[in-house]
């Protein structure tokens, strides 16, 4: 994966009396480009690569515990909705305008999003829910926002993860043990330009792009891969 999330310039903080700092960032992107195919056309195309073609799906967002990551939480939407089996889990691929990440601890509230873009949102299932998870690509702008105590940065056992990538959890501890190696390799493993985070007891992945069937399912199967990686453990006790 040859890019993760771009940490946005532009970083709006505001302490409260809690002492909790909040941190947002909105991208308002205007390259968002009309999606010409068919809806017959995604639909071959999906049932040719195991997928289960909805199309439309205006819950989809609310049942996986998403809708927090769209710029306008009220009004993010779908299109192009599919569903297929993968590793034991459910995976769903769609289209979406916009992505995001956000991220809560004690003393901390980031929230980042994007939107007027065209992405592909793919997610897997997994068999329990875990703290909130986000793989960051690193760059100045996240060396920054460290050194003003805005953005976590969690070193692992892998120095060539640690140059590349940033993990921004909600529990650094169980995130610690749910990096095993055979998990970082997983995780790096995945298609270029593909974003990874868990949220509840989903793994999920953007792209940019329309919802490509195909590429959709690939995403699935290393998210696949990425889930049976994870050790038993980390599940117990949540």
């Amino acid at each position: 994966m040859n890019e993760f999330w771009a940490i946005a310039a532009g970083i709006l903080a505001a302490v409260l009396g809690a002492g909790i700092a909040v941190v947002t960032v909105v991208m308002v992107l205007r390259n968002g480009r009309p999606d010409r195919r068919s809806v017959a056309d995604v639909a071959a195309a999906a049932q040719a690569a195991g997928w289960t073609y909805v199309g439309t799906d205006p819950a989809v967002l609310d049942r996986l515990g998403l809708r927090h990551l769209f710029a306008d939480t009220r009004s993010a939407k779908t299109s192009h909705v599919m569903y297929r089996r993968v590793a034991g889990g459910t995976a769903v691929g769609c289209g979406t305008n916009g992505r995001g990440w956000s991220n809560e601890t004690t003393r901390m509230r980031t929230r980042v999003t994007s939107s007027g873009e065209n992405n592909s949102l793919c997610t897997l299932e997994l068999p329990g829910s875990l703290p909130t998870f986000n793989l960051l690509s690193e760059g100045p702008g996240g060396s920054v926002a460290t050194s003003l105590g805005l953005l976590g940065d969690l070193d692992t056992e892998s120095h060539e993860f640690n140059e590349r990538l940033r993990v921004v959890t909600a529990d650094d501890r169980l995130a610690h043990a749910l990096l095993a190696p055979t998990v970082i390799a997983a995780m790096q493993d995945g298609p270029p330009q593909a974003t990874l985070q868990i949220v509840g007891n989903q793994l999920v992945s953007f792209r940019k792009g329309v919802p490509d069937p195909a590429e959709l399912a690939a995403r699935a199967d290393w998210l696949g891969r990425v889930a049976a990686a994870i050790p038993a453990f980390v599940y117990q006790g949540r």
